[in-house]
């Protein structure tokens, strides 16, 4: 617990430092291109999945709002199967045990930021950071945080991008 709780300070502590001013991924402009790896240890790229709607989360352990946006993530993953959507969940915890984790009780794609340099790259400030992608590779929408109702937005959001 104490070692969660430091874990979570340290982090916390960061986030604000991670965003530079002029750097926020805006709607309409394209999103950052990135290389991780996902918890199989293969690298996963952003590009790889044009022609794809992508709702990218970023999300950590210890924040307990990410934990309930996990879950509404995989029943959109489901809901979306074979649709041309890609969830992804990118943990920013520096070990990788959380992301192991979540991957293991999911469907989810999940991958692991580390170092954090993909979270600079979306000038992450807030958990979770949610970005939904074109098939183009465009910013369609940008959400900070999560609350309940959110799931719904995200789901009215996706079928719209859908249907263009």
């Amino acid at each position: 617990m104490r070692t969660q709780l430091l874990a979570m300070l340290c982090t916390a502590s960061l986030l604000p430092a991670l965003a530079v001013a002029g750097d926020a991924v805006l709607p309409g402009k394209p999103a950052p291109d990135f290389a991780l790896k996902d918890t199989a240890g293969e690298n996963q790229r952003l590009a790889d999945w044009r022609g794809e709607v992508v709702l990218l989360s970023f999300w950590a352990e210890w924040c307990g709002r990410c934990s309930d946006q996990l879950d509404q993530l995989e029943q959109i993953r489901k809901e979306y199967a074979g649709r041309g959507v890609r969830v992804v969940a990118v943990n920013i915890d520096g070990p990788a045990t959380a992301a192991r984790a979540a991957a293991a009780r999911s469907g989810l794609t999940v991958l692991h930021d580390a170092d954090q340099a993909v979270a600079r790259q979306y000038a992450l400030s807030n958990l979770p950071l949610t970005v939904l992608v074109d098939p183009h590779g465009t910013v369609r929408h940008v959400h900070e945080k999560y609350r309940g109702g959110d799931a719904a937005l995200y789901d009215e959001e996706l079928a719209a991008l859908l249907q263009e």
